[in-house]
């Protein structure tokens, strides 16, 4: 089994994104706080988050999803022995549908395909569940675009804010805005909805 410190080393020395620790902090909280006892991950790196979650309560089911190959290699490494974490190979807007539902589902993946993530997932969630989706402030460029002059780091930070701006409009959700870590959105059903 792996140690999260030494993952949280070998993210940093390798340049793999994985969630700040505020953000993850933000994560766990939540997950306590709506009494969490499953959980969706879209986009598992080498699998630190999905270790921390599916230690956090007891029982924790846990499905995490990766597409980039050298990536499963590690995760497979990382989440062996953990008989409550599943990881799915492959895109995720390709795979078939985990069994839901999940009380938690986490977006932290491909960030031009958040709406698409949380459109195709958002059925399994469950009555009460809520969906975190991190990198909301993406480096402090979503709110200060002109602070890069990339072409394709200008049009990411343009697809994360209207992502924002399509939690915003849901009819059936509501969305809060935290400023931990790199941005988290946490995401709810109205209630009645």
């Amino acid at each position: 089994m792996a140690d999260i410190k030494e993952l949280e080393q070998y993210a940093m020395e390798h340049g793999i994104p994985i969630i700040q620790d505020e953000g993850l902090k933000l994560l766990k909280q939540k997950i306590i706080e709506y009494d969490c006892h499953s959980f969706l991950e879209i986009g598992t790196a080498i699998g630190r988050t999905a270790l921390v979650v599916a230690d956090l309560v007891d029982p924790m089911r846990v499905v995490t999803i990766e597409r980039d190959p050298q990536m499963i290699e590690q995760a497979k490494a990382n989440l062996e022995g953990h008989t409550n974490i599943q990881l799915i190979e492959g895109d995720a807007l390709e795979v078939p549908l985990p069994k839901g539902p999940f009380d938690c589902i986490f977006i932290d993946a491909a960030k031009a395909q958040y709406i698409r993530f949380f459109t195709k997932f958002c059925p399994l969630l469950s009555e009460n569940g809520i969906i975190i989706s991190d990198n909301m402030n993406f480096h402090g460029l979503v709110d200060h675009p002109e602070r890069t002059h990339n072409r394709n780091t200008k049009a990411l930070v343009r697809k994360i804010r209207g992502y924002r701006e399509f939690l915003m409009a849901l009819s059936d959700y509501e969305t809060k805005l935290y400023d931990q870590g790199d941005g988290v959105a946490i995401t709810k059903r109205k209630k009645g909805k």
